[in-house]
């Protein structure tokens, strides 16, 4: 067996070798490493003392500009020819995000001991702010460069960098989602030196101009990046990976990120083609294959600046929250057993509910109702100035036999004796400034005689002495109803959760009453109360209860 042995210069050239092979393995690294100029396209007149001002920090003087640059005459820049500038040697200045909208209650905090103070429409937020949102809380901030980022309820946000590279168009945006969610919708970035950026706890998601959404899972520490279009670097000091759009990647807590998954497709949503008359109001769409719950948000416009519903349904129909009249903007997106949230459906719909009609006391739809001159009676609508009654004997209201357009107060009687038969009725607020809301639907009665007295011993009631009953939802919903003397119900007396369409009280206390109910979905999803109505029940109407007599039924028209 022989040993190859290096003498003194042997050894000193193999180093040399060893160095420059290390050399040329990393050199790729360092240059990629290194940022790359800025290139300028001159125009007619340009000159390069002129350049150097608008773009050079004032530390750099514009021979330098000239030397980099070759520049034979300062005064003569040929037009169309390229100027390249050094990233190191641009101005750089902070470039405040503004927000342009804001639904909830949100706090900024900027660095040092500056007080925390409600975030506001129109605000400037500067690098090293810490934006904080509560439930049901959502805003949105505008960049520099026109890109604009969402954050939504439960968040905490970090801006660790705001700043533009003078007048060249970039910008360099680093933030940090330290939990919650974020919706990114991103300028395509122009120039080298430009970056957009948003970390977690334990990722980097970089990009160039995409659509993309980054959840900070607080919980279990976990992270995600959900990425709509575009392509989106996402990466920790263990691994990076490129998501294309349509894809998604999550990172377990302490983990490097996953390979990423294809999302769901985009809901198809039956979006509503009529303006909806009726509040609340549904929406629904088809069901996705592997989607366990779905998101649904609610806001003013198609841009989703804010929202003023974002929640997570089970089923494929979502409750509109109370809402204005107008134009208002609807999205959904199915979320995999993974937690990854799919491509979003939007679509627009038109409110058109308000004023609210009243709820019903009397009569009620398919009651039976005696003498032939009836009356009808209904709550006062916190929304309605005056109502309009009117009466008919078909649901198409294609011949009235009574109306009033006009009705100040809570009741009306028929302006004329009326034949025993079937008829329909409905009411509609009018608000102070003459707005007609939309009708209730036809409420069908029959006017009968009197019927003849009862045997003794018959039953004379089923229910308590006060029932408040509505139309039933679907199936497996339940009914939350509150009954307080205040408008505010600060002071609710009853307050119950039901599983059926019906309240049954007994002698309840005479007097003014304000009434509201909301459903709650079968996923347990609380919807939005409806309009608050006030009535009064009588004093007459007490000593008739307390004598053991009646019935009173009001039909909550919802």
């Amino acid at each position: 067996m022989s040993y190859r042995t290096f003498g003194p210069g042997q050894c000193w050239r193999w180093l040399c070798i060893t160095v420059l092979f290390a050399f040329a393995a990393y050199a790729p690294l360092a240059i990629a490493a290194a940022p790359a100029d800025w290139n300028y396209r001159v125009r007619p007149g340009d000159n390069l003392w002129d350049l150097a001002a608008r773009y050079l920090k004032p530390d750099v003087p514009w021979q330098k500009l000239q030397d980099y640059n070759h520049v034979a005459d300062p005064l003569h820049l040929p037009p169309g020819s390229t100027m390249h500038f050094p990233v190191g040697w641009l101005r750089q200045g902070p470039a405040p995000a503004t927000v342009v909208a804001v639904i909830g209650n949100a706090t900024a905090k900027a660095p040092g001991n500056a007080p925390v103070v409600p975030v506001t429409t129109g605000m400037s937020v500067g690098y090293g702010t810490e934006l904080d949102t509560e439930a049901d809380t959502s805003l949105s901030l505008q960049l520099a460069d026109g890109s604009r980022v969402l954050l939504q309820a439960n968040s905490a946000l970090v801006l660790d960098r705001l700043s533009a590279y003078g007048r060249t168009g970039m910008v360099d945006t680093r933030m940090r989602l330290k939990r919650g969610r974020l919706n990114s919708d991103v300028t395509p970035l122009n120039g080298s030196a430009a970056r957009f950026t948003v970390a977690t706890p334990n990722t980097i998601s970089s990009v160039r101009g995409t659509h993309f959404r980054v959840v900070a899972d607080d919980s279990d520490g976990s992270a995600r990046t959900e990425v709509v279009g575009g392509h989106v670097d996402v990466g920790n000091n263990a691994r990076h990976v490129m998501v294309n759009g349509g894809h998604g990647v999550a990172t377990a807590s302490a983990g490097k990120p996953g390979e990423p998954q294809a999302l769901l497709a985009a809901p198809a949503v039956d979006c509503p083609v009529q303006p909806l008359s009726q509040s609340p109001a549904q929406i629904q769409w088809k069901p996705l294959d592997r989607a366990t719950h779905y998101r649904v948000q609610v806001a003013p416009s198609e841009r989703f600046e804010a929202l003023v519903l974002d929640a997570i349904v089970d089923g494929t129909q979502a409750t509109l929250p109370s809402l204005p009249d107008g134009a208002h903007a609807f999205r959904v997106r199915g979320i995999d057993g993974d937690r990854m949230e799919g491509l979003d459906t939007t679509c627009t719909f038109v409110i058109a509910a308000h004023p609210q009609p009243p709820l019903i006391i009397d009569p009620q739809p398919g009651a039976k109702v005696r003498g032939t001159r009836p009356e009808f009676r209904w709550t006062e609508s916190v929304e309605a100035e005056s109502y309009a009654w009117q009466l008919a004997a078909d649901a198409d209201f294609g011949q009235l036999l009574g109306s009033n357009d006009n009705v100040r107060g809570d009741h009306v009687r028929a302006p004329q004796n009326l034949p025993y038969g079937h008829y329909v009725w409905r009411i509609a607020s009018r608000d102070k400034d003459g707005k007609l809301g939309p009708y209730t639907s036809a409420m069908p009665f029959d006017l009968v005689p009197e019927p003849p007295a009862p045997a003794p011993g018959e039953p004379k009631r089923q229910h308590g002495d006060f029932v408040l009953s509505w139309p039933g939802g679907a199936p497996g919903q339940r009914y939350h109803i509150q009954l307080a003397r205040k408008p505010d119900f600060s002071d609710v007396k009853v307050d119950q959760t039901l599983d059926t369409p019906e309240l049954s009280l007994r002698k309840l206390p005479h007097g003014k009453w304000y009434a509201r109910v909301q459903t709650i979905d079968t996923d347990g999803y609380a919807g939005p109360w409806g309009a608050i109505q006030r009535t009064r029940v009588p004093c007459t109407a007490c000593r008739w209860v307390a004598a053991g007599g009646g019935v009173v039924l009001l039909w909550l028209v919802l």
